[in-house]
């Protein structure tokens, strides 16, 4: 045998060498890109209230188990729109937030298999949006009358919001990819999708308002937001 031939051997053996590991490892990591949208009844003994459909663009990373997985997200969120303060007023929410979510599946075979995967999950989301009054009192005759002048003609307010999301999920997962170097493991792909559909349920959640009247005198007010929100989320899942 010549003298190269043991150093080709180490070579030959150095390159199989990230086969061999790329072969014995999945990857797992994901990131991951949402929509949420929410139908939110909030309300206090008084007028404030948080009622209507609002959405979430949420964007974020996770990792996927055979069993299990889970996900966070930086959130915008949009809305509610819906008249509100006894119907008087049109009021535009939007703010920022964080969602996490765990979940395990309910079947014995893995989440990624050509069969689909359900199970149940369990979320933690937090939310900081401020609404604000858009265009005059919905029961503003526009004449100026007393009645006109006693109503609420601006009004401001911001919730804090801090929600356990208990849910179901149906996912629809590509094969795992080995980790590798090739340019087919590493590009970027659709790893697939997860519908959850469940509730939220507020642990704190807070408010502080500010009401202005014809009179211009400010009328604040602060305090809990009670009741509960039915939500549904569909994500897609990228790896790379």
């Amino acid at each position: 045998m010549s003298r190269r031939g043991p150093w080709l051997a180490l070579l030959a053996a150095v390159l199989a060498a990230p086969a061999y590991s790329a072969a014995a490892k999945d990857q797992g990591q994901v990131w991951t890109f949402g929509l949420t949208g929410l139908r939110q009844s909030l309300k206090t003994d008084n007028d404030n209230e948080l009622i209507g459909n609002s959405g979430q663009l949420q964007i974020g990373g996770g990792y996927v188990a055979k069993h299990w997985y889970y996900t966070i997200s930086a959130d915008i969120i949009q809305g509610p729109y819906e008249p509100t303060y006894k119907r008087q007023l049109n009021v535009e929410y939007s703010g920022y937030g964080a969602t996490v979510w765990s979940a395990f599946s309910a079947q014995n075979v893995d989440l990624r298999s050509t069969e689909g995967g359900y199970g149940f999950a369990l979320g933690v989301s937090y939310g900081a949006t401020t609404g604000r009054m858009n265009g005059k009192n919905r029961q503003d005759s526009g004449q100026n009358t007393a009645q006109d002048r006693s109503l609420t003609n601006d009004y401001t307010m911001q919730v804090s919001n801090l929600s356990l999301l208990p849910a179901i999920f149906f996912s629809w997962l590509a094969p795992a990819r080995p980790v590798g170097n090739t340019p087919e493991l590493l590009a970027t792909r659709i790893e697939g999708y997860v519908l959850l559909i469940g509730a939220a349920t507020p642990v704190i959640t807070t408010y502080d308002a500010i009401a202005t009247g014809g009179d211009g005198v400010a009328h604040h007010d602060h305090g809990n937001l009670n009741g509960y929100s039915i939500l549904i989320s569909l994500q897609a899942l990228f790896g790379t």
